[in-house]
């Protein structure tokens, strides 16, 4: 089933913990959002884990230079997972790679307007966990078709076990405008952390997910 990641973009740690320890029993992974990581610093990545026990943590660091040293930052911190900008290019990327070898963690790279195939492979064979293809906030789900076409490329490669986020403020309605066979996790952010009810956003995401509703 597709994994749910919870993008946590807040300004304070308070209400990160909040929307986590909330959100957790239907989600699969936390992210340590990039506003979260450069308002409260990468000290909030502790609090999230206790907040969300026995959940992988994402720092979406974004890492665009110095992948080696950014990432042991990350790693260090105690995340599982860095981000890094694809248009940082391959030499970053296998910096940061080398660095969560060396921690156990792992890399995702963020795909970017004018990312070619090649891009991915080289990727891929650095050993990258994750590609992100991202969503633009010009178009709502339903009229996003530059998401759709970057989702329909990455179906093409070969990615091995390399594995494809769908990013950009999912909520469980806008599930129908997509393939979900095409990625393997998605993320949510704003639909779930200004919820009313966070606990019960979370919920009704993990239930469009499931199968029998994807199918309809």
């Amino acid at each position: 089933m597709t994994r749910i990641q919870l993008a946590l973009d807040t300004r304070t740690i308070e209400e990160a913990v909040t929307a986590a320890s909330s959100a957790a029993a239907s989600i699969d992974v936390v992210e340590a959002g990039t506003v979260l990581c450069l308002s409260q610093g990468l000290g909030s990545i502790s609090a999230l884990r206790a907040a969300a026990p026995g959940l992988p943590i994402v720092a979406d660091i974004r890492i665009a230079r110095a992948g080696r040293k950014f990432a042991d930052l990350a790693f260090d911190a105690g995340a599982d997972r860095v981000t890094v900008v694809g248009e940082a290019g391959l030499a970053v990327v296998n910096g940061a790679v080398a660095a969560a070898r060396a921690a156990g963690g792992e890399v995702e790279v963020e795909l970017w307007d004018g990312w070619h195939e090649d891009d991915v492979r080289g990727w891929v064979d650095s050993g990258v966990a994750a590609i992100i293809a991202h969503r633009s906030g010009r178009f709502d789900a339903e009229h996003d078709d530059a998401i759709r076409t970057d989702l329909a490329r990455l179906a093409t490669l070969e990615l091995g076990s390399t594995e494809v986020t769908l990013a950009g403020g999912i909520s469980a309605t806008d599930l129908q405008w997509f393939d979900t066979s095409q990625f393997d996790t998605i993320v949510a952010g704003s639909a779930i952390v200004q919820a009313a009810d966070q606990s019960a956003a979370a919920r009704d995401l993990r239930e469009a997910l499931r199968p029998e509703a994807v199918a309809r």
